[in-house]
């Protein structure tokens, strides 16, 4: 059901075309990704059509991450679960968890210079891409609202690196 689903998403945003121009987005902010607290492995980066509007999250955004060390593949997709399921209600992380799942299968182990971003469209899309390759697609602004708490929540990934980005400078 769930792949049926995600197919006749892909097949709508191909059929309108409509998507953001995520390459010609400012960058708004940027802050140090760190693993343990202590281990710089990377920076992120938030994109935007207007750094200053009054919602920073709203689409479209890009999230991009830069790494400057290896990180396995396996370790996003658990540390993504793990940061969702602390920022929402169990019922909510019920619901979304076979979507979580099959978006999350799809990271890869990140080598120096490697970038993942997160582009969140209008059409409430969610695309994650590894150095510009198109991996996962997720479709529904409950989904991409989720996940993103993992930065952006009550409980994100870091208080630092969350302060950092919703810093626009305004």
């Amino acid at each position: 059901m769930v792949k049926r689903a995600s197919l006749i998403a892909l097949l709508a945003w191909a059929a309108t075309g409509q998507a953001a121009n995520f390459d010609a987005m400012t960058r708004c902010s940027t802050g140090d990704v760190k693993a343990l607290k202590f281990f710089n492995v990377g920076q992120a980066s938030l994109y935007r059509q207007n750094c200053a509007a009054d919602d920073p999250l709203a689409p479209p955004l890009r999230l991009e991450f830069g790494y400057n060390r290896e990180v396995p593949g396996d370790a996003f997709a658990k540390a993504a679960r793990k940061m969702i399921e602390h920022n929402l209600d169990d019922a909510r992380f019920q619901a979304l968890l076979p979507r979580i799942e099959a978006f999350n299968q799809h990271y890869r182990t990140t080598r120096d210079g490697d970038r993942y971003t997160l582009d969140y469209d209008d059409d409430g899309s969610l695309v994650l891409r590894l150095n510009g390759e198109a991996l996962a697609r997720e479709q529904g602004r409950d989904f991409a609202e989720a996940y993103f708490t993992i930065w952006f929540g009550e409980r994100p990934y870091s208080d630092d690196l969350k302060a950092s980005l919703l810093d626009t400078g305004h």
